[in-house]
């Protein structure tokens, strides 16, 4: 039997297998997730401005979400291209942070959301230069992999020698 799939997927459970089969820690294979789902949301701003994705500022992404999140208010979350509901919209923390998701018209959760996204870029970023791309043409294999190859390092020589201080 064939499982339909989203046509927007952050992570599909064949990545999910090469991350869990990855040589990683815990903590590096949660934050692998994390910079695979954020490189897409990236790609998708980076298409709908025209730009290469490491151009992209901090300010566009939330500039970018904040109009996803408008979008789906307005026209429902089928019209979005972020798709979640949460079981209690109406939850929301206090947001003591100072930066440039602070002030967003957003969602508790879309502020995470965001900070994550934005947090991801350093590491794509990193990672596209080093394979001579542009962060839009990553795969999630090349993160995989180049994930690993820090990890190596940062095991061998110490989290002083590696890029990622996860």
């Amino acid at each position: 039997m064939t499982i339909p799939q989203d046509p927007i997927q952050f992570l599909t459970l064949a990545e999910a297998h090469a991350i869990d089969g990855a040589l990683l820690s815990t903590m590096e294979k949660f934050m692998t997730r994390i910079t695979i789902s954020s490189m897409r949301i990236i790609t998708k701003i980076a298409q709908e401005l025209r730009v290469h994705a490491e151009l992209l500022s901090a300010q566009q992404i939330v500039q970018w979400i904040e109009h996803d999140s408008q979008i789906r208010k307005e026209q429902g979350e089928d019209a979005a291209f972020l798709k979640w509901t949460s079981p209690h919209p109406d939850l929301d923390f206090e947001d003591t942070r100072q930066d440039e998701v602070t002030p967003a018209k957003l969602s508790s959760h879309e502020k995470f959301l965001t900070r994550m996204v934005i947090s991801a870029m350093q590491a794509l970023t990193a990672i596209a230069k080093d394979y001579s791309i542009h962060l839009e043409d990553l795969t999630a294999e090349q993160v995989i992999a180049w994930v690993e190859r820090d990890a190596k390092v940062k095991r061998e020589q110490g989290i002083e020698a590696s890029f990622l201080s996860w």
